[in-house]
């Protein structure tokens, strides 16, 4: 029990439900689901996505294992950093005309997956810490399939008239298109 004035640290992994283990992978659900992000960055990858997304998203797979694998040193701000990271370059990628806006589907996973995450969390009513189906997991899989459907989704984003090649509005005759020459 913690004193007054005293700060108390969570385990690693301690809110993620499963139990946490003796050994070189202590939550070894948590941490083979974690390979989604990998995969997933290679994916984006192998279809042309924007690439520092993609590269960020693979990162967060490393990062993830090694945070609930063997949980060394430095495990926890491998695992934040490369969040952080693929956080600062969606609107990189976004601001580039990299990215569209997600797919449907990469909505209804994301979704899925911040349900999993809310029913399944330490002390959340799903959470079954010895159970082979981890909610957590279903998070680190569900939200690698929400990225890589996002960042892999084909095309251009809409650009406003006028902006970047192709066909340009005739301001003279609004409904008018002209070819560039």
């Amino acid at each position: 029990m913690p004193q007054a004035g005293s700060v108390h640290l969570l385990a690693l992994g301690a809110s993620d439900c499963e139990t946490l283990r003796d050994g070189w992978l202590a939550q070894p659900v948590n941490t083979l689901s974690s390979v989604a992000y990998v995969v997933a960055g290679a994916y984006v990858l192998r279809r042309g996505g924007p690439r520092l997304p993609a590269l960020a998203l693979a990162a967060v797979g490393v990062g993830s294992v090694l945070y609930h694998g063997p949980m060394t040193p430095g495990a926890g701000l491998a695992h934040d950093g490369s969040i952080v990271a693929l956080a600062a370059t969606v609107p990189l990628a976004w601001r580039r005309h990299r990215l569209r806006w997600p797919s449907a589907a990469a909505v209804v996973a994301g979704g899925a997956a911040a349900a999993a995450n809310v029913l399944t969390r330490t002390g959340a009513p799903l959470c079954r810490p010895d159970s082979l189906v981890q909610g957590h997991a279903a998070w680190h899989v569900l939200t690698a399939l929400a990225m890589a459907l996002w960042f892999s989704r084909r095309g251009t984003p809409a650009a406003a008239p006028g902006d970047g090649p192709g066909p340009q509005p005739d301001r003279a005759h609004p409904h008018a298109i002209r070819s560039q020459a």
